[in-house]
């Protein structure tokens, strides 16, 4: 009986240790750079091959997690994190290519809604986007995932008090927005490809991740937000400019994430 006690303890010892208020996710090791080496009394935990940093940013119990890149990668990762750890917010943060023109090498888009680009059905008249479906109820997903409104508030309020770094030394000072971010599993260098997702989303920015992390959670009822900032024009430039601006880009990203996570306030 006591050995039964003692062992129901420690199960309940080591799943508060790890439970964590707010997921921090990102698909590429430079979008989780800076976060992670920010961590207060970092731990890392192992599951199924993925790897998981649990610890203090900005005051705020976190668990940050490299996702890899594309839908499948981050579907995955975002399940995890959600049976592990139990997070009340799952902010995703990184980089995009730009759909609306307005839009340059080191700003921010804050996503509103997300939606994927190469879901529905293709045929010799075209592609046609239609929604996911959820495999539980069987009900049809939203075409398009309706971010958390006050994540998205507070990130506007709170985008107001920080400094970000400019892509070059005469770029513009990064300019901060929201807007409509479309997910694919294709890296995005065809201004053919961004003319169309202009004109069928109203996109603003296209990437490989967001509404797969947006579906999960909205199908697991997990307040979440997409932070991206621009590392190229998803055109023809874009291989050269994403390995010339991702850096820079993601930093700006997390630079905001952690000014949101400092300000989240659980009742």
């Amino acid at each position: 009986m006591k050995t039964k006690l003692l062992f129901i303890l420690i199960v309940i010892f080591t799943s508060n240790s790890f439970a964590q208020r707010i997921a921090i996710l990102g698909a590429m090791p430079e979008e989780v750079q800076l976060l992670e080496s920010q961590l207060e009394h970092p731990k890392t935990k192992n599951i199924l091959g993925f790897e998981f940093k649990t610890g203090k940013l900005n005051g705020r119990k976190v668990v940050i997690g490299e996702t890899g890149i594309g839908k499948v990668n981050a579907s995955v990762t975002t399940t995890l994190i959600i049976k592990q750890f139990a997070p009340k917010v799952i902010i995703f943060t990184g980089v995009a290519g730009a759909v609306n023109p307005d839009l340059n090498q080191g700003d921010i888009l804050i996503g509103k809604r997300l939606s994927y680009h190469d879901y529905g059905r293709l045929s010799n008249e075209g592609f046609l986007p239609n929604p996911t479906r959820n495999p539980h109820t069987k009900k049809q997903n939203p075409q398009y995932f309706l971010a958390d409104s006050s994540l998205i508030f507070l990130a506007i309020q709170v985008s107001q008090n920080i400094d970000l770094q400019k892509v070059t030394p005469k770029s513009p000072a990064p300019h901060i927005s929201t807007g409509t971010i479309v997910t694919g599993d294709s890296f995005v260098a065809s201004s053919t490809a961004v003319d169309s997702f202009r004109k069928i989303y109203q996109a603003d920015a296209t990437e490989m991740e967001g509404a797969a992390v947006a579906q999960i959670c909205f199908q697991q009822n997990i307040p979440f937000l997409v932070i991206r900032s621009i590392s190229d024009k998803a055109n023809e430039a874009a291989p050269l400019d994403f390995q010339a601006f991702k850096k820079i880009a993601s930093d700006n990203s997390a630079t905001l994430v952690k000014a949101i996570i400092q300000q989240i306030n659980f009742n």
